[in-house]
This record gives C-alpha cells, sequence and structure tokens, in this order.
C-alpha cells in the first residue's frame, strides 16, 4: 500500500473509532465547563453576536475553537451530534499528521507504527469524542514542527510555519511564547518569515481585542484566573476552580478584574511554595495514573497506564539520543516546551495531550530500537530526511 492509500485506511479508521466512541463514553453532552463556555462562543459567532461569550466576557476564551465549532453549528444549529462528528474527523486528521511528520524525521517505518499507535490510544480517542482543544491545538502544533522541518531547507516554508503556529496560539493561548525556544534551537532563514507571520496571526486577535475592549489585551481576559489558580492561596497544582473563593470583583470590568487577579495570584508567592507547586503540577503532567479521584474508574486506569509504554520508549529515545539525530529535536522542543510552561500553570493530563503525538513518535524510535525493528540510516544532503529509521 502506498502513502496516499495508507493515509485514507488510516484516517478512516480513526475517524470511526473516535465517532463510535463519542456515542458510548459517559460524557454526557459536555464534560467541562470549558467545553461548554467554547461550544456557547461558537453559537454566538453564528447568530452575528462575534467572538464573546457575553458582555462581561468579550475576550475570555481565544478564538480557534470556537470558530472550529461554529462550522458544524452553522449547518446543524443546536446539535451537538454534528460536533462530536468534526471533533473525531479533526482528531482522525491528525493521525495523518503524525504519520505525515514522523515519515519526514524517524522514517517510514517508524512513521506507520507512531500513526497506527496514535489512532487507538486512548486518550487520544477520548479527547477526540469530546469537545476539547486539545486536538486542534495538537493538529497546529503538528503543522507548525512539519514546516519548520523543511524550512531547514526550504526558508520560504517559514511563513507557514509561523502561520501555524499563531493559529496554535489563537487555540492555546500558552502556545504565545513557542517562538522563543523556536528561533533559540535553530536560526536561518526561515527565523525572520516564521516570526513575522506568527506575530501577525497574534497580532490580528490582539487588535480586535483593542476594537472591543478600548484596551490592549493580547489574546484573553482568562488569565488572571488562570494564574490565581495555578499560584493563588488555593493553589495545590491541580484544578481547583470549582473550591476556590474568588476576590470580589467590586464593579472592575473585564480586563481591570483579569490584572487584579493577577496581581492578587502573586501575593504571599514565595521561591519554596512555588517550587513545591511546580514538582506537583509536573507529577501530574507525567501521571500514569488519573489525577482526579472522582476519574478514577476501571477504564480510566487503563486509558491512562496505556501512557507507561509511551514513557518507556520515550526515555528510552532521549538514552539513544545521538543516535536519533540533531533533526529529532524538533520533535523534542514542544515537549519540552509544553512541561516548562506547566511548572507555572496546572498540571494534569489532559495538557499533555497536545504533545502526546510527540512523545509517541519519539517512543516508536525508541521501542524501534530496543525491539530492533528498525535501525538508522543515513539519506544525504540532498534529502529533506537527515535521519530516520530504515523503511
Amino acid at each position: 500500500m502506498n502513502d496516499r492509500g495508507f493515509a485514507i485506511v488510516l484516517f478512516l479508521a480513526a475517524f470511526a473509532l473516535r465517532f463510535g466512541a463519542s456515542f458510548v463514553l459517559p460524557h454526557g453532552e459536555l464534560l467541562l465547563s470549558d467545553s461548554a463556555e467554547y461550544r456557547a462562543i461558537a453559537t454566538n459567532i453564528v447568530a452575528g453576536e462575534g467572538v464573546v461569550l457575553g458582555e462581561e466576557a468579550k475576550a475570555k476564551r481565544p478564538p480557534g475553537y470556537p470558530v472550529f465549532l461554529s462550522f458544524p453549528e452553522v449547518f446543524f444549529p443546536g446539535q451537538v451530534e454534528a460536533a462530536f462528528t468534526a471533533q473525531a474527523a479533526l482528531s482522525a486528521l491528525l493521525c495523518v499528521m503524525v504519520f505525515r511528520l514522523g515519515r519526514e524525521t524517524l522514517g517510514k517505518r517508524v512513521a506507520v507504527w507512531a500513526s497506527l499507535v496514535c489512532m487507538v490510544y486512548p486518550l487520544l480517542v477520548y479527547s477526540g469524542s469530546s469537545l476539547l482543544i486539545e486536538p486542534l491545538y495538537s493538529l497546529f502544533f503538528l503543522l507548525e514542527i512539519h514546516f519548520l522541518v523543511r524550512a531547514r531547507e526550504k526558508g520560504r516554508y517559514g511563513w507557514v510555519a509561523g502561520l501555524a503556529g499563531g493559529l496554535a496560539t489563537l487555540v492555546q493561548a500558552g502556545h504565545v511564547f513557542f517562538f522563543f525556544p523556536v528561533l533559540l534551537y535553530r536560526r536561518g532563514k526561515y527565523a525572520g518569515p516564521y516570526l513575522l507571520s506568527f506575530l501577525f496571526v497574534v497580532g490580528m486577535w490582539s487588535w480586535r481585542n483593542v476594537e472591543t475592549l478600548g484596551e490592549w489585551v493580547p489574546l484573553t481576559t482568562q488569565s488572571g484566573y488562570t494564574l490565581y489558580e495555578s499560584l493563588g492561596p488555593d493553589a495545590t497544582g491541580g484544578t481547583v476552580g470549582h473550591l476556590m473563593e474568588l476576590p470580589p470583583r467590586e464593579g472592575r470590568g473585564e480586563v481591570a478584574y483579569d490584572a487584579f487577579l493577577r496581581e492578587k495570584a502573586m501575593e504571599g508567592m514565595t521561591p519554596d511554595r512555588f517550587l513545591l507547586l511546580a514538582l506537583e503540577k509536573q507529577r501530574r503532567f507525567w501521571s500514569v495514573i488519573p489525577n482526579a479521584e472522582g476519574m478514577r474508574s476501571g477504564k480510566a486506569y487503563l486509558a491512562t497506564l496505556a501512557f507507561l509504554p509511551i514513557l518507556a520508549g520515550f526515555l528510552f529515545a532521549l538514552w539513544k539520543w545521538r543516535r536519533v539525530g540533531e533533526g529529532a529535536g524538533w520533535l523534542l522542543l514542544p515537549i519540552l516546551y509544553t512541561a516548562a510552561v506547566h511548572l507555572v500553570f496546572l498540571g494534569s493530563i489532559r495538557y499533555r495531550l497536545a504533545v502526546e503525538p510527540f512523545l509517541i513518535l519519539l517512543a516508536c524510535w525508541g521501542l524501534a530500537q530496543v525491539t530492533r525493528a528498525g535501525t538508522l540510516s543515513g539519506r544525504g544532503a540532498g534529502r529533506r530526511r537527515s535521519w530516520e529509521s530504515s523503511d
């Protein structure tokens, strides 16, 4: 089977699995409050009210995921099944992108295995059958890295990589500083175009916020709440929003209250407390068992324990890093960046999902070395791939 045929079969199989799971998994219509908010914003977009949640929440959420959800809402208003179908297709496309990126970097054999793992990996099936932002964010992240890899030899791909990075930021605001490690890791002709297109996309949304709110808001007015939950007096390293008591609003507007919460989040913070919280966030981020007690069912344990072989293969790949080749650093960069972000913000298995495809790619390469399923072979300076497992 050629690559195109494999990609089509992979997409259809992944879609069928996620589409079926959306009707089987006991998450009901919406599992998390942010899912409900994103869908409400999508409804407002279709109604012509703009990317707003309400009068006091005009920039609470970044626009990427609500815009995505607005498409099925246009054709099937009020039918959540349409949103689940779109999510399943999105997550299936993510598996195809894993195959494409893996083929460009680690070789076809590893790419095939990694994409098949992504297809059946329980946590990715779950996120692909629920209304969560992670599949869309992960897809843009994969596209960004894919074009950065290509830009090593053809600088014009830097424009497209920056576009993908900017769109990733409009899905997950925490992506906004990813251009720093990209430019520090490798500098080349792509750097200028990448940075310009990245900042242009983000800047367009910032400009919209100025027009809407009358004040400069780079991305969202949710950052204060997020920091308060992550570092405030009730912070534990995990989700405590339903338990913590927020400072009174006292007539502050959306932007002012966001700034007020950021200030309050840092009150009383000491280096020792920050370090303890950071360690707990990392424990939760890398956990192989459910963090929330309410989620500790037998099925949840089976789903999260599936990360164990991925983690083992990833660690083995790090041990054999010199054999992987320097280009594989592009696969490691998203993992390190996301883990670093969650030294500050909440730690959760969910927040790891966006980089699970990168972990799976490196894990499959690592496990291939353990089982001697593949050996490295150079492709020559004139080829896009500078390292890969033999096909």
